[in-house]
């Protein structure tokens, strides 16, 4: 069904409450497109005048888009979203206003060439903040195109603000940073898009988050075994960098324990209440056992326990870029309301500690990882942020719940965890997994540390973590010498393999866990999704990141840190593909 059989029918396409409307201005006679527009304008203001200043704000709280073509995205009465378009009838187009024609024609008019007559101008791809992290923008764009198609368009030009032009490059648009004007005090960018070309990768983009929400799934990596399935001899062949497993093996004692026990492992029950590995937890980190949860993985306790410390009517605010369980729990199992805060690359994916304080005390609940994934940084001044956001001295905070989520943290040797903050501080909740640092990813154990335990606990149900899980567990907290020197070798393989990406180019971004985020150079004419698709063919396994932020551009990627060998065979992968 084309866009045009979607708007004529009224068909609620995709997701539950979602409808994808189609109209143009000057505004037909309808009350339904008239409350639209009024949406629009005030989300322009918002937007624009408000969070980019790029305009002066205004009493009425409305800034009009002078676009001709619209396609709104509407949940439930309220706009998530919109794209606007001129058409070729509308030539010139407005970025004539802003840019030289010496400009236009060394960019973006360049690449239209005889095909000018046929192309359109993007005035506008905007989604409310309410909505961001929910790939809206990415089915705007993906309409927009039909539209275009439809109507025999072949390109798309336009121009933007610097401090968006990340999300039209998440949307397949090149962007020539090297023609900025500034008018005012905001800087501007021509850009370009190919509409056949990148309408046929917006299909299959959004055709594979289709069949994730139709599926309830929650994406995070693992497609090797969609190559592999239990055939360990093809899984031998695979490099496996699209999760983040550790490249070393757990620690001897545990091995030792799970090869001497393997048959009561696979035939007797565990302690039902796993009472050894939580008073081991305990000890080990000098904290309450009765403030002491476990289950299997990270990921169970936040299904367990987001979904009754929130309602649909709680705002929560969480760091983006973050992984997407956060989300995927808050606005798909819960229902309630997300507020992105946006860390960008230009500040290093680093916190505004003030900016971030006093958005959170305004939201009911905020979400950490610290270090973050998939940026790599690590935040040493979460204690202060913590301690400010309860603070009642000022003015009440709304805060009622701090999630930091500490995956990473053991990796870093003098990296100060908030475990022991929650013995004074009642609305703290430390999450700790033990897949990662502890090389327990197939074992499935984690654990979270809150005052809140005491009425959490009645959640997780009884043998929550294997046999084997809690031998290893307890095995691994005891011995955290040989988990010191696994560490060291990490970090040592990471800069390697850090340098040898730059070598190809790459942009990487410096961190401290067993991951590198990059950004793919551009002049490789790769997308993060078609050049993890080529190092697929070739039994390699990358993380496309692009979705895990709203700062994340279309040439994003994660390695997972691997052994030497791994690492080597990862490079030569990248070279063949670039090459190809």
């Amino acid at each position: 069904m084309n866009i045009r059989q979607t708007i004529q029918s009224s068909w609620k396409f995709e997701q539950a409450m979602a409808e994808y409307v189609l109209f143009d201005y000057p505004l037909p006679a309808d009350e339904g497109i008239e409350n639209i527009w009024n949406q629009i304008s005030s989300l322009r203001h918002q937007v624009y005048a408000e969070e980019l200043q790029q305009y002066e704000a205004n009493d009425e709280g409305k800034i009009d888009d002078p676009g001709h073509h619209f396609i709104a995205c509407i949940e439930d009465g309220i706009l998530a979203g919109y794209i606007s378009l001129n058409p070729p009838s509308q030539q010139p187009f407005r970025i004539t206003r802003y840019f030289s024609k010496e400009t236009l024609h060394e960019s973006v008019y360049a690449l239209c060439g005889e095909r000018l007559a046929t192309t359109y101008e993007v005035r506008g791809l905007t989604v409310s903040p309410d909505f961001r992290g929910k790939n809206i923008s990415y089915r705007l764009m993906r309409y927009a195109l039909e539209f275009i198609l439809e109507n025999n368009g072949t390109d798309i030009v336009g121009m933007g603000h610097s401090e968006v032009v990340n999300l039209y490059q998440k949307n397949g648009m090149t962007v020539f940073t090297t023609h900025g004007v500034t008018h005012g005090e905001a800087l501007y960018f021509p850009m370009y898009l190919n509409a056949k070309k990148v309408a046929a990768e917006h299909v299959k983009r959004i055709a594979q988050d289709i069949a994730e929400e139709e599926g309830n799934v929650c994406y995070h990596g693992g497609k090797s075994w969609d190559t592999s399935g239990f055939d360990f001899k093809v899984r031998d062949e695979l490099i496996v960098a699209d999760v983040l497993d550790s490249p070393f093996p757990p620690c001897p004692e545990a091995l030792g324990i799970l090869r001497e026990q393997l048959e009561r492992c696979c035939q007797e029950s565990p302690p039902t209440q796993c009472e050894e590995l939580i008073e081991t937890i305990a000890e080990v980190r000098g904290v309450k056992a009765n403030h002491v949860s476990v289950s299997s993985g990270s990921s169970s306790l936040m299904f367990s326990f987001l979904p009754q410390l929130l309602n649909e009517d709680s705002h929560v605010l969480v760091l983006s870029p973050m992984y997407g369980e956060y989300s995927h729990i808050i606005t798909h199992v819960i229902g309630c309301h997300m507020t992105n805060f946006v860390l960008r690359e230009e500040d290093g994916f680093k916190i505004n500690v003030d900016d971030l304080v006093e958005q959170a005390r305004q939201h009911d609940a905020v979400i950490f990882v610290n270090p973050n994934s998939p940026t790599g940084v690590y935040c040493d001044e979460m204690s202060e942020i913590v301690h400010r956001i309860q603070d009642e001295t000022e003015s009440p905070s709304q805060c009622k719940m701090i999630w930091v989520d500490e995956t990473y943290i053991d990796y870093l040797p003098d990296a100060q965890s908030l475990e022991p903050l929650t013995a004074t501080i009642p609305n703290l909740i430390v999450c700790k997994s033990m897949s990662k640092c502890y090389a327990l990813s197939g074992l499935r154990v984690a654990y979270a540390v809150s005052q809140k335990m005491t009425m959490l606990r009645k959640f997780i149900p009884p043998w929550a973590v294997s046999l084997p899980g809690q031998l290893a567990a307890v095995a691994a907290l005891n011995n955290p010498e040989y988990y010191r020197n696994q560490y060291d070798i990490i970090h040592q393989q990471r800069e390697e393999l850090s340098r040898m990406l730059r070598d190809e180019h790459f942009e990487v971004l410096p961190g401290v866990a067993n991951f590198v985020l990059t950004f793919l150079p551009k002049e490789a004419g790769y997308t993060s999704h078609s050049f993890i698709e080529a190092c697929k063919e070739k039994g390699v396994f990358i993380r496309d990141a692009q979705n895990m932020g709203v700062s994340l551009s279309d040439n994003a990627v994660r390695f997972a840190v691997r052994s030497q060998k791994e690492n080597l065979k990862m490079i030569k992968c990248v070279r063949e593909v670039f090459s190809q």
